[in-house]
Parts: structure tokens; sequence; C-alpha cells
């Protein structure tokens, strides 16, 4: 399902004085502050009017900027540029309506932080920074905020994005939602106590703080899905759901490819370890390979890590069927994800973790034959990685496999396969899109090479249990000494 965003691009024109970029970025912060001015003037002397719709053009224009220095591509810039857009244009109506409506009411009661905290979530700490400035100072030019409430505002403004902003796990969820409760409930009881207000004052706003914290929580999360699912914007929190093993691809993988299931989860582990080594998005590379192989669920059989020792359906099929039946893994993948409706970014990685690499061993297959054989029709017709994570899971993906197919691994044989895995990427072009500098691609090895030398380092071949037991029969109830 195609984004808002993407839908709302189309209507734009693409040829003229509006096909520039610049004449439509202009067009995008007018149209903001057309929609913030007015309730920031609202029955204000002519000159205060002046004065602040040019403070609020002045923060349009620097968080613009601030987008197109730390967005490379322009579709993610706009889409971010959007989100931000509309959050803070919310965060400042929702001031303004407490203004109008309750004013003599305490702001701790009113999901203050929930514009920082889903901007934080969607695009990033800076953005939620930004949300969390513009709506502050609306708060001040109205009325709303002032004295020691700005200060203590601030505090839970930041204490949300910075508990939110990253959520690799269930149990950062969990701890960054009791922290925002505690921070507004000791914010407001805070500003009450400054204030100078009597003790029972104080507990009744710390506790008005701690539910405008559950509520503030409890609409940001409801906020992150609509938001997700009109702009297309995968968060943190929507990651960590598909990483579930119940998620219903996941479920399926389990059941009806249970050697490829495996394999994604390995190839997770190693994706996340080399995300983290370099300053990738580990969740993203670990979603991103739990999913790289969903497309195999169409012909699972058709893939040896699925396979019984005696069941190869290849043995009867020509190579150049065999490359066809496992190329179309990558499209079939692609389409199962966009039917479930995966995240933008994980189903780039199911496009791209091939990239468009030789099926070598049917290419080899084929050329032994003596047939004439083209090298295209081995390839796969995929994308390459042109991200960080997408590369990281494509090196891990064929570290696994190689690693795993060896008969007598031991780590400097580990580390030679692997470092000939990402030669044979380099050599072939398939890492050309990626950002990845040859420190990173160092420690991505040094990282594969530890964890695959773990998982599948040289057994100890354990004597027989049942051939001990019969030569020791008898001697059960013998004592072990004269």
């Amino acid at each position: 399902m195609d984004s808002l965003v993407d839908k709302l691009s189309g209507l734009w024109p693409r040829s003229g004085v509006f096909a520039s970029r610049t004449v439509r970025a202009g067009l995008a912060r007018a149209a903001l502050l057309a929609i913030v001015v007015p309730p920031l003037v609202w029955e204000r002397p002519p000159l205060q009017a002046v004065a602040v719709a040019g403070l609020a053009a002045l923060c349009i224009g620097i968080g613009d900027r601030y987008l197109a220095r730390t967005r490379p591509h322009h579709h993610e810039r706009s889409r971010d540029g959007f989100v931000v857009s509309l959050l803070t244009a919310g965060s400042v109506y929702l001031t303004w309506l407490h203004a109008l409506a309750a004013p003599d009411i305490t702001p701790f009661v009113l999901p203050l932080p929930i514009g920082p905290m889903v901007a934080a979530m969607l695009a990033g700490p800076q953005a939620g920074m930004f949300v969390a400035a513009a709506s502050v100072g609306a708060g001040v030019l109205q009325g709303v905020l002032g004295g020691p409430v700005v200060f203590a505002v601030l505090l839970v403004d930041v204490a949300a994005i910075a508990s939110m902003a990253s959520l690799k796990d269930r149990a950062r969820l969990v701890a960054g939602a009791s922290s925002v409760v505690a921070v507004m409930a000791a914010a407001a009881s805070g500003a009450a106590a400054l204030a100078g207000a009597r003790l029972d004052a104080i507990v009744r706003e710390a506790a008005l703080g701690a539910a405008g914290g559950v509520v503030t929580v409890i609409a940001a999360l409801g906020l992150l899905a609509v938001f997700e699912a009109l702009f297309g914007v995968t968060s943190d929190v929507r990651l960590l759901e598909l990483a579930n093993p119940s998620a219903p691809l996941m479920r399926r993988l389990m059941f009806e490819a249970p050697g490829t299931y495996t394999h994604a989860i390995l190839t997770g582990n190693l994706a996340e370890a080399a995300a983290q080594a370099i300053g990738a998005d580990p969740l993203l590379a670990r979603v991103g390979a739990y999913y790289h192989d969903v497309g195999k669920l169409a012909r699972p059989g058709f893939f040896v890590e699925n396979q019984s020792v005696c069941s190869n359906p290849h043995a009867n099929t020509s190579p150049s069927l065999s490359a066809l039946i496992i190329a179309a893994h990558v499209r079939e993948g692609v389409e199962l994800a966009e039917q479930h409706r995966l995240p933008p970014e994980v189903v780039d990685i199911i496009r791209q973790h091939h990239g468009t690499s030789v099926m070598s061993y049917f290419y080899r297959k084929a050329t032994a034959n003596g047939d004439p054989v083209v090298e295209a029709d081995f390839r796969y017709s995929g994308e390459l990685p042109a991200s960080r994570e997408a590369a990281i899971v494509m090196l891990a993906d064929a570290a696994e496999a190689a690693v795993r197919a060896m008969t007598k691994p031991t780590p400097p044989r580990i580390e030679e396969c692997v470092r000939r895995v990402l030669d044979t990427k380099l050599a072939d072009h398939q890492l050309d899109h990626a950002d990845l500098t040859f420190a990173d691609l160092e420690r991505i090895v040094e990282v594969y090479t530890r964890l695959l030398s773990g998982l599948y380092h040289p057994r100890i071949e354990y004597p027989s249990f049942v051939h001990e037991r019969d030569a020791d029969v008898g001697t059960r109830d013998q004592p072990s000494r004269p």
C-alpha cells in the first residue's frame, strides 16, 4: 500500500517551475507557516503578530535546514519533514486549545510530550527536539507556559525523547514508558514547589502529572501506529513486533520451512552484531535478516536447508530451470512481504539481499555439461544493496551458508571463508551502492568470524553410551573401591 506521502507527491506537477525542489520546499514551508501562525497571533496587536509570525518562520526555516542536512535522500527528507510539520502544528494547536479552554489547569495533565515522542520514534531524536522546542515556544508565546513550568516541560520533553527514541527490545519500551510517567510526576511536583504551593497541592500536581504521563504514553503509541500506516515510516516498535516469533510470517517459516527459519535466526544474530560494530541500525538489520528468505515459503523443498538426506529435486532438474526456481524466491519474498505490509526498509532488504550475484553452483553445473552458457541467465535479478543494513544481511547470509557447508570448520578456515565471501562480493561490485568503508568491512569480517567460530567449532566425538553400559553390566552395585 502506498503511503500518504507517495500519493501526495504524485499531485505535484513534474514540469515547469513546480519541478524545482526548492520551489516545492518553499511552498511546503509557507503552508506550515499558514497553519501554525493563526493560533499564535490570536488577539494580538498587529506589531506583536508580525513579530510572532517572523519567529515562527525562522523556526520553520531552521527545521527545514536541519532535515536537508541530516536526510540524504529527498523522498526521506520530504516524508520526515511532512511528519515533523504535522506534529509541530498539532503541538501548537494543543497549547492553543489549552490556553482558550482551561488556562488555569496544570499543563502536565495534558499529553504535552506526545509530539516530541512520536517525532523521535519516527524521525530520530533531533527531530523530536525540534518539535519540543517549537511546542514549548508556542506555549510561552500563548501565555500557557511561564516561569519554572517552562523548564519542567522541557525536562519532560527531553526525558520522553531519550526514553523512546531508541527501542531495541520490549524491556526498553516498558522502561521508557515508565520513565515518562515518573518524570512527568516529578516535573509537575517540582514546578508546583518552586511556585510556592503547599504540600497537598504538590502531591496533587504529582498525581496529575503521573496521570498525564499515562495518557501521553497510550496516546503516543496509538498515534505512532496511525503515522506508520499513513506515511510509511518504520519505528522500532513496529520492528519489535515483527521480530516476535509469533508474527505470522515467522510462524510460517518455523513450521513450513524449519531449515530456512534456523538459517534466518542465525543470519539475524550475525547481522545485528555487525550493525552494532559499525554503527548501523541493529534492530533493522536483525529483522531484515529474519525475513530475507521468506520467499522460500513458496517452494521450501527446493532449498537445501529444508531437504532430507535423500530428497533433492534439483538432481533431476536442468541447471537453468533450477536457477530460475532459486532466483524466484527473491521476487516471491517481496510479493509476500508486501501482502503482509512489512515496512519498506525490510522489503528493500528482501529485494537486495542477493543483489545480482551469480548462482555459482548451478552455473558451474551448467558449464560442466558442455552446453553454451550465458552467465546472465544464472544471476539474481534483484537490486544492489542500497543501505548498510542490506549489505550486512547480504554478507551474513552468504557467510553463514558457506561456513555451514564446511566439513571441518576451524577459526582460521572460517575467517578465510568469510573473507572469500567478502572478496567475491567486492569483485562482483555487489557492494558499490552500500555506504560501507573498508574499516567497516574489516569489523564485519571480525564479527562474523568470531560468532561463526563459536557456532561451528569442532565437537568432541563422544563414545557410545550403550556400548559402555553393556561392558559394565553387573557392576552397578559393586563398590568403586575395595
